[in-house]
């Protein structure tokens, strides 16, 4: 057997990848972007195709870049945004473009489904509220809109359980996708509910196998090893969700262990091994030790995503020039954002972009700027951006301490907007919370390394991800600062119950 292993993760933007050996040494790394597609608002789509086409370049320029034999390699495992919904023949040939976690078109199924079962009958079984995030409910604006392909469909799939049956041939889906698939996904004894299916008129047989994700589902094809360079028989794990692999490979393995992980969205989740679930926020099947722990998920629609929106809305010629002067357009973006003052000068941002996930379950929620005026500058925009983000999470994080959920100092953060020492210290400030940083984390990649090689049998438990940390920095809260955000994240929390309502009624306006 090799001694190297390759983690994966697709996400919301691209898909990066790693190799490593037992020691948590990367040889290799490589990250390729793929579109996002936002047909109508609220609507967020992929092309799956363009999953199996960055994975295979990936592939290609790991083993390039390491020169490791792909004879050497003992096991991959892969995550991804999720919930999504993907349909495929039984060929594993996707049907369509396939919604992703961000889109929020299926709110009438929700009403539907409401009939049928409460809120409160969805959170016993699922530990999850009914929203349109859930990939249940996708599935089933699938079968009420495109009822032809949804005939069709062999199976749904989440990209990493694509990915996998790409490799293998196997229609798999680990415990972690099957927990963010929702409604109908019994959380405690991790099984399908057939019966909540059958009676919401959905076809049981168009959900995949369960599996733990350290379980190895598949070898890698002659067919799929010719694609994307890697070797036959190759071991393949069962996979992930793309936050659930970060804060494993953050380190977050035993209960109280937390992380946070600022990319697109906002992520910060919290080990736990009593199935003890907390309403209004998500719970998802953790990846270390699946079987048996769970992660309680502050996961927000956007945080990262708010600067990569003003870089690609606003400043599209300014990053082309900074890409050619080799420079970095966030930290041109950081630099100004760091002489403005705490509360930004009173400018507030409300960041539901594409809806709100937790804790508000709100698909018509949108962005909102208050107390814009002539003095404020695009470092006010910024640092108000940066801090709406914060504020998101913080409003979670203080519903997890009301409910007594245990969470360990320091929380480590990594990913995306980590990289701003800025933003890094506008969190610890406005949490009032300890951060550790590790400038050279892989996050999801390497949470996927760590699964592969438990998979593989090369690492006895998921404990040896407390080996890869290394941190660089520790975020201490500024007291002062954080009574200044007090304040601003409460006229924050008012400004979205004054104005919610307004949020169904523009709904209405846009939709007829």
């Amino acid at each position: 057997m090799g001694k190297f292993l390759i983690g994966c993760d697709i996400g919301t933007s691209g898909a990066k990848a790693v190799i490593a050996d037992e020691e948590g040494k990367v040889y290799g790394s490589c990250y390729v972007e793929y579109p996002l597609y936002s047909p109508r608002t609220g609507w967020f789509e992929h092309d799956p195709e363009d999953y199996w086409r960055v994975f295979k370049k990936n592939m290609q320029e790991i083993l390039r870049q390491s020169k490791v034999k792909p004879s050497e390699v003992a096991g991959i495992s892969v995550s991804a945004c999720s919930p999504c919904c993907i349909l495929v023949d039984r060929k594993g040939n996707p049907l369509k473009r396939s919604p992703i976690w961000m889109d929020r078109r299926a709110v009438d199924e929700c009403e539907f489904i409401r009939n049928i079962y409460d809120d409160d009958e969805i959170f016993r079984v699922s530990a999850n509220p009914l929203d349109p995030h859930s990939g249940a409910v996708k599935l089933l604006w699938e079968k009420n809109h495109n009822p032809d392909i949804y005939k069709e469909t062999y199976k749904m799939l989440n990209p990493a359980n694509f990915i996998t049956m790409k490799l293998t041939g196997k229609f798999v889906t680990d415990y972690s996708n099957a927990s963010l698939t929702g409604i109908v996904f019994d959380i405690v004894k991790r099984k399908w509910r057939t019966d909540m299916l059958e009676r919401l008129e959905m076809d049981p047989d168009k959900l995949a196998r369960l599996a733990p994700c350290h379980e190895v589902v598949g070898e890698v094809t002659k067919e799929a090893a010719a694609e994307c360079g890697l070797c036959p028989g190759t071991l393949v794990a069962a996979g992930t969700v793309d936050c659930n692999a970060a804060w494993l490979g953050n380190g977050s393995v035993q209960p109280g262990d937390a992380s946070f992980v600022m990319g697109t969205a906002g992520a910060l989740g919290v080990v736990h091994r009593e199935p003890r679930f907390t309403q209004s926020l998500t719970t998802i099947i953790h990846t270390a030790d699946s079987e048996n722990l769970y992660t309680t998920l502050a996961g927000t629609s956007t945080c990262g995503g708010l600067l990569r929106y003003l870089r690609d809305t606003f400043t599209q010629k300014e990053n082309k020039w900074a890409k050619e002067e080799g420079k970095d357009i966030y930290d041109i973006f950081s630099e100004e954002a760091e002489v403005v003052a705490p509360g930004s000068d009173g400018l507030i941002v409300l960041p539901y972009l594409s809806g709100e996930r937790t804790p508000l379950w709100n698909p018509n929620a949108r962005g909102m700027v208050f107390g814009l005026s002539f003095s404020h500058t695009r470092g006010h925009w910024v640092r108000a951006m940066m801090e709406g983000g914060v504020y998101a999470v913080y409003h979670c994080l203080r519903i997890m301490q009301e409910n007594h959920l245990e969470i360990k100092s320091p929380i480590l953060v990594s990913e995306g907007g980590s990289k701003s020492a800025l933003w890094r210290q506008i969190a610890s400030d406005i949490m009032n919370v300890e951060l550790s940083y590790m400038k050279e984390a892989k996050g999801a990649p390497m949470g996927n390394v760590i699964n592969a090689g438990v998979a593989s049998g090369i690492f006895k438990s998921f404990d040896v991800a407390k080996d890869f940390i290394h941190v660089e920095q520790i975020h201490y809260p500024d007291l002062e600062r954080h009574a200044v955000y007090e304040k601003y994240y409460a006229l924050y929390r008012k400004l979205y119950e004054d104005i919610k309502e307004n949020y169904d009624i523009l709904s209405r306006i846009k939709n007829g």
